[in-house]
C-alpha cells in the first residue's frame, strides 16, 4: 500500500531539520548587506518643512544565475539500521549501492507485482534551495537485474515533493517503462519532470524523490547508486527573492517599512516623526538570508 503524501514528508522533515541545523552552524557570512545613506548620521530634519522624510542607501545581493543542482541518489546500507536512502549533492561510493526494491516471482500477462515497491529519498543537503519552476527537472534512474536472469516489463514511476515555508507541495511526476531481458544487467532510465509552474522562484528548504517500480518482472529493480542514478533539479545560484525594510526606533522591526529597490539603490519615504532624536534600521532579505542590520541617527525640530 503506498503511503500517503503526509507519510511522504515524513522522512523529509527529518533529513531538512539535520541539514538546517548543519547550515546554521557553517554559516559564515550573509550573501546580502545594506547601508543606509540618507538621513546622514547627525542631521537635522525639520518638521515643518518635512512632514515627509527620505529614506535611502544601497544594498548587495548575491547574483542569482541559473544553473541545475545535481542530486545523486545515495544509500548507506541496504535494508538494515543504516540504510538512510537520501539525496546529497556530494557523490560516492555507496554500500547500499544495487540494494532491490522488490524480488518477486514472474506474474502473468498484463500483471503487476507491487508490493509498496518504492523507495524515498529525501535531501540532506544542498538546501535551502531557490527552484527554477520554467525548466524540467531530469534525471537516471539506474535500474539493475541479476545477470542472465532478469526479464520482464518494469514501469518506474518518479514523483518529487519539496517544503515551501514548512508546506508540503507537488513538484511533479514521471512514469517510464523500461523491458528487462536476460541480454544486458543495467539499464539506466531517463525521465522528465515538468514542474508545477505556481512555484516560480520558490525557495524551498528540503526536496524528496520517490521511486516506485512495479509491473510484471522477476530479478530485476535494484537501483544502482554510487552515482549511476541522479536528479538535475533547476534552479538558481542565490534566491530571486530580494528585498530592504527600515525601521523606525525599533532594532527589532517588528512592524517594517518596505523600501522599492532599484539596481544597487533603495528608497523610500516615511513619516517624519516626531520632535526629537530618532534611529533608522535599515535589513536586506535574499531568500531565507537577512544581512546585518545598518543604522543611523537624526534629529528632528520644529
Amino acid at each position: 500500500m503506498r503511503r500517503t503524501s503526509s507519510a511522504l514528508l515524513l522522512p523529509l522533515v527529518a533529513a531538512v531539520v539535520l541539514a538546517t541545523a548543519l547550515v546554521a552552524g557553517a554559516a559564515a557570512s550573509s550573501a546580502t548587506s545594506v547601508q543606509i545613506t540618507t538621513p546622514k548620521y547627525g542631521s537635522t530634519v525639520h518638521l515643518g518643512a518635512s512632514p515627509y522624510t527620505a529614506v535611502a542607501g544601497t544594498v548587495s545581493f548575491a547574483a542569482a544565475t541559473p544553473q541545475a543542482t545535481r542530486f545523486y541518489l545515495r544509500r548507506d546500507d541496504c535494508g538494515g539500521s543504516n540504510d538512510n536512502p537520501h539525496l546529497s549533492v556530494v557523490n560516492g561510493t555507496d554500500a547500499g549501492d544495487g540494494c532491490g526494491l522488490v524480488l518477486t516471482s514472474v506474474v502473468g500477462l498484463g500483471g503487476d507485482v507491487d508490493h509498496g515497491a518504492f523507495v524515498d529519498f529525501p535531501s540532506t543537503d544542498g538546501m535551502p534551495l531557490a527552484f527554477d519552476s520554467g525548466q524540467n527537472v531530469t534525471g537516471t534512474i539506474d535500474l539493475e537485474s541479476l545477470a542472465g536472469a532478469g526479464t520482464g516489463l518494469l514501469e518506474v514511476d518518479v514523483s518529487m515533493e519539496a517544503l515551501d515555508h514548512g508546506n508540503g507541495v507537488t513538484i511533479g511526476s514521471d512514469s517510464e517503462s523500461v523491458l528487462i531481458t536476460p541480454l544486458a544487467a543495467d539499464y539506466p532510465v531517463a525521465f522528465t519532470i515538468q514542474p508545477n509552474p505556481a512555484l516560480a522562484g520558490h525557495d524551498l528548504s528540503g526536496i524528496d524523490l520517490r521511486v516506485h517500480v512495479h509491473g510484471p518482472f522477476v530479478f530485476s529493480g535494484f537501483i544502482g547508486n554510487s552515482g549511476k542514478s541522479w536528479t538535475d533539479v533547476p534552479s538558481y545560484a542565490a534566491s530571486v527573492n530580494q528585498a530592504v525594510q527600515v525601521s523606525l526606533d525599533d532594532a527589532s522591526f517588528s512592524s517594517p517599512i518596505p523600501a522599492r529597490i532599484s539596481g544597487s539603490s533603495w528608497s523610500v519615504a516615511i513619516p517624519t516623526p516626531a520632535v526629537g532624536k530618532h534611529t533608522l534600521y535599515a535589513e536586506s532579505t535574499q531568500g531565507f538570508d537577512t544581512s546585518a542590520p545598518a543604522s543611523t541617527t537624526f534629529t528632528v525640530k520644529k
